[in-house]
């Protein structure tokens, strides 16, 4: 199914129990308002809340030349324009898990730090078009819109916190659909089951 912006602030506003919906997101109106000054923040936060697979972006991190601030570190490569969250650098040659940080270096850049290269870094991309939003990612994020927009659409504390913990359900759902979704082989899968 194809989502839209009103769709998602019309799921938001019956979360909320406002039962007149609306036809656009840019409509004049106090509703639509509210729910247009908390939406990329809404989004995302649910985007960093989970690692959804339809945000899943691959790159190969491009080094800046510079040596990281951080001692700890041999390189430093900068953070790709669409990452919203660094979720981890996946190495060539070997199934270990690579330690990296996000931090600012002496330009105010914010730059990825770590010590292999090459680096491919595994990240959720910033997804601004409505469409490729997943159906779990939707119904969280109508629930977490409505738990910021609470205060000022609805004002009952009681409802903001039934969305709160719905959010945090669907999160929890989302996470079980999420993980039965593909499959990787991992290192210590069975290994002594295989040679037999």
């Amino acid at each position: 199914m194809n989502y839209t912006k009103a769709k998602i602030f019309n799921m938001a506003l019956k979360n909320l129990r406002v039962s007149v919906s609306i036809q656009s997101a840019n409509q004049s109106d106090k509703n639509v308002t509210v729910l247009n000054e908390f939406f990329d923040c809404a989004k995302e936060q649910v985007l960093k809340d989970f690692d959804w697979n339809f945000a899943n972006g691959y790159r190969e991190l491009s080094l800046t030349g510079n040596i990281p601030q951080n001692p700890k570190f041999l390189y430093e490569f900068d953070y790709p324009n669409d990452c919203l969250f660094a979720r981890e650098i996946i190495p060539y040659s070997s199934n270990d898990i690579v330690e990296f940080e996000v931090a600012s270096n002496e330009k105010g850049q914010k730059v990825i730090n770590t010590n292999i290269t090459p680096a491919i870094l595994r990240y959720t991309k910033l997804i601004t078009n409505e469409t490729l939003f997943s159906t779990e990612f939707v119904m969280a994020l109508s629930w977490y819109l409505a738990f910021l927009s609470a205060p000022a659409i609805c004002g009952n504390r009681a409802i903001q916190s039934d969305c709160l913990t719905i959010y945090t359900s669907m999160l929890a759902k989302a996470k079980a659909l999420n993980a039965s979704e593909g499959y990787i082989k991992t290192a210590d899968s069975c290994n002594w089951f295989d040679e037999r």
